[in-house]
């Protein structure tokens, strides 16, 4: 399971990465509420990562499916904000 936590981790963590240079390449699709999402995929992908002695295994779950809640938001988000920019 640790395993899988530290992929998921990283996946956060590059996907905040990747979040943070849109303003970069397309400034039109980049609002200010993405950098909330920025934020909170780097405490959760940091939190992953760096397991420590409080991290058991529900709160571990739980950050799992938060993880694929938020990815999946993000990319439906900038799909919809590509098909309809204003």
């Amino acid at each position: 399971m640790k395993d899988s936590t530290n992929f998921i981790g990283s996946i956060l963590i590059l996907a905040a990465m990747a979040l943070s240079a849109v303003p970069f390449v397309k400034p039109k699709i980049f609002k200010r509420q993405d950098v909330l999402l920025i934020i909170g995929f780097l405490i959760a992908g940091i939190n992953l990562l760096l397991q420590g002695k409080y991290l058991d295994e529900l709160p571990q779950f739980s950050l799992v499916l938060l993880a694929i809640s938020a990815l999946f938001y993000t990319v439906e988000s900038f799909r919809l904000r590509l098909r309809n920019p204003k």
